[in-house]
């Protein structure tokens, strides 16, 4: 019998964007009494922000005023933070940077310099620049790190946790908020909400022992501090673990009531269906079709779009198992009903985001085009009045000093023109595959053909994310790399109608993360492999390796193709796009500009098929 489950699980995500707080004495240059007065502000402040933020404004109002009198930059810098922590309460994010700014252009203790890239960090996040706000909260931590702050330290590692996690980097998530519980210096309550957060990135994981051990702890304080949201959700969280992965359907069942109950105390009904069809989906599963149906109806009010599909799916199984045809029937149009509008409305909203962003591309390679060829003309004017400026004096200088001197002067001149030359041609290369690219998906959407499109769509999707984002860098992480070769060989698989097959290896000697490789070097090989290696070989097969011998890093294309006969001027075995010259170019100005780098091509062509390695040496 066919089964489609809710696989999708909910936690309660409290990653703690916590604004920062600061209760340390510092005393100013002027009289006792003032400094603690101000000290005493300030708490009263942040004792009232929870409850009321205008009377709180009020108070850390004074607090800046006397602190501005007695001309004391580090109580001045307490009060912008507390200041800054209740305009981000309201939302006023304009003014609250400007005050954490001004903080930065002073010298002041390295906690409070700490909290304020913290607070810099969550404006950010809430603005979602997510990218901005993982930068200014791991800048905060390093900072924090060194003093002795361990309860804002686990705030920031928190932060850093819930930003990654929004962007499926659990690994990430999982290791601040490990740090984070590693810390003794916060509460019982903050403890509960970290061990939480860590069963979401163990589940998405799939560390489930590290999960089971996790959310029983977590359990066992919500029940200390009678936290009803979080135990419901525990209990939802335990409903699903043990329908999907722990295969334990009464446990299932008897966690999904508790949550349900909990829910219902607490007025929390809006997150019900979930519930609901967990605990259905386990009574299915116990082949216990009638109390299945009970729990499923309950779910079908409040459920909308995927979740919906899985409700209808479940009822349709569960007719079935009572062997009422019929009403399965009527489940099963249900289903597929919405699946196919669900299916739909992706589909319109990829096609449409995809040409938004093809177009948008264009116009940006054609504006960076126009402006790279007016600086090389303006360097060309450049360079002509400094050669004749060079000249003049060249003529009062003796000897080999002025020789040298303008020597020097024209290889610079050399150098900054060949980048430039560089980066002309890599700005005409993206809108050429970007529109051949379009041209194919449309067509697949055209014939109708779901599958197709749908599995184009993915790859499509995947590569031109990593082209959009790294096409202005110099390197790139060999997983970014892999996923991107391999999304390209996808689509090209499809335009071939699975002509040829590939692999896609990397050696566990190969860091993923931290190995870098040259950006969108390898693509070409790959796609002169398919033009012409493959070009008459119905069973073609493209085999991409990664690999490390003596400390260097090789990445290896094989065809199976006929092979050619290499020559040394012969610079148009490749594809248009890119050709051997350009890529020896780039690989010689990287050599220049990282002294550190050292980058060489080796292509070994036979009658059976040819070898292209790339040699990356990091020093």
């Amino acid at each position: 019998m066919p089964d489609l489950t809710m696989r999708k699980i909910t936690f309660y995500i409290t990653f703690i964007f916590a604004i920062a707080f600061n209760t340390t004495l510092t005393y100013g240059q002027s009289t006792i009494h003032k400094p603690g007065e101000i000290e005493t502000l300030i708490v009263k402040s942040k004792v009232l922000l929870q409850k009321d933020v205008d009377s709180a404004l009020v108070y850390i109002e004074k607090a800046t005023k006397l602190s501005k009198l007695i001309v004391n930059d580090t109580l001045l810098a307490k009060s912008h933070l507390q200041k800054s922590s209740i305009l981000i309460f309201k939302k006023e994010f304009s003014e609250a940077d400007s005050l954490l700014q001004y903080n930065l252009t002073k010298i002041l203790p390295k906690h409070i310099k700490g909290q304020t890239l913290h607070n810099l960090g969550t404006i950010q996040y809430y603005k979602q620049d997510y990218k901005k706000a993982l930068n200014l909260y791991l800048k905060a931590a390093k900072v924090l790190e060194q003093t002795k702050s361990p309860q804002q330290l686990v705030n920031t590692y928190s932060n850093i946790a819930s930003i990654n996690a929004s962007l499926k980097n659990f690994k990430n998530a999982q290791t601040y908020l490990e740090r984070a519980l590693a810390l003794n210096d916060y509460t019982e309550i903050v403890r509960l909400q970290i061990l939480v957060n860590l069963c979401s990135v163990y589940y998405n994981q799939k560390l489930f022992k590290k999960y089971t051990n996790t959310i029983f702890e977590a359990e066992k304080l919500a029940k200390k501090y009678n936290s009803i949201a979080i135990l419901s959700t525990i209990y939802n969280n335990l409903s699903m673990y043990y329908a999907e992965e722990g295969a334990n359907y009464e446990r299932a069942v008897t966690y999904g009531k508790k949550a349900i109950s909990l829910k219902k105390k607490i007025n929390k009904t809006n997150t019900l269906n979930v519930t609901y069809n967990n605990v259905g989906h386990s009574y299915l599963k116990k082949r216990e079709y009638s109390k299945a149906i009970k729990y499923l109806d309950s779910a079908v009010p409040l459920s909308h779009g995927l979740l919906k599909s899985y409700v209808y799916n479940n009822l349709k199984a569960s007719y079935l198992g009572l062997k009422q045809y019929k009403t399965a029937l009527h489940y099963a149009t249900l289903k597929d009903h919405i699946k196919d509008s669900i299916t739909n409305e992706q589909q319109r909203e990829k096609v449409t985001e995809i040409t938004e962003k093809y177009e948008s591309e264009k116009k940006q390679q054609q504006i960076n085009i126009l402006d790279t060829e007016n600086k090389l003309q303006t360097l060309t004017i450049k360079q002509q009045h400094y050669l004749l400026i060079a000249l003049a004096i060249f003529g009062f200088l003796i000897g080999v000093l002025g020789y040298f001197g303008f020597k020097n002067y024209k290889t610079q001149q050399q150098l900054d023109k060949v980048l430039l030359q560089q980066k002309l041609r890599k700005t005409q290369l993206n809108p050429h595959f970007l529109f051949n690219a379009l041209q194919s998906i449309q067509n697949f959407i055209h014939q109708n053909d779901k599958k197709k499109s749908n599995t184009y769509l993915a790859s499509y999707s995947k590569l031109i994310r990593l082209i959009l984002e790294k096409s202005d860098d110099n390197f790139t992480s060999v997983e970014d790399d892999k996923i991107a070769i391999a999304s390209y060989l996808n689509l090209q698989q499809l335009n071939y109608n699975n002509k040829f097959s590939y692999t896609v290896d990397v050696d566990n000697a190969v860091d993923e993360d931290f190995d870098m490789l040259p950006t969108l070097i390898t693509q070409p090989f790959v796609e002169n492999a398919i033009l012409h290696g493959l070009k008459e070989n119905n069973e073609g097969h493209i085999h991409v390796n990664y690999y490390k011998e003596n400390n260097a890093l090789h990445v290896s294309i094989t065809d199976n193709g006929k092979g050619f006969e290499i020559k040394d001027d012969d610079s148009k075995r490749l594809h248009k796009s890119m050709s051997m010259n350009i890529i020896k170019e780039q690989l010689k100005n990287l050599n220049k500009s990282s002294k550190s780098f050292n980058g060489s091509i080796n292509i070994n062509t036979l009658p059976e098929g040819t070898k292209v390695v790339l040699s990356f040496v990091s020093t």
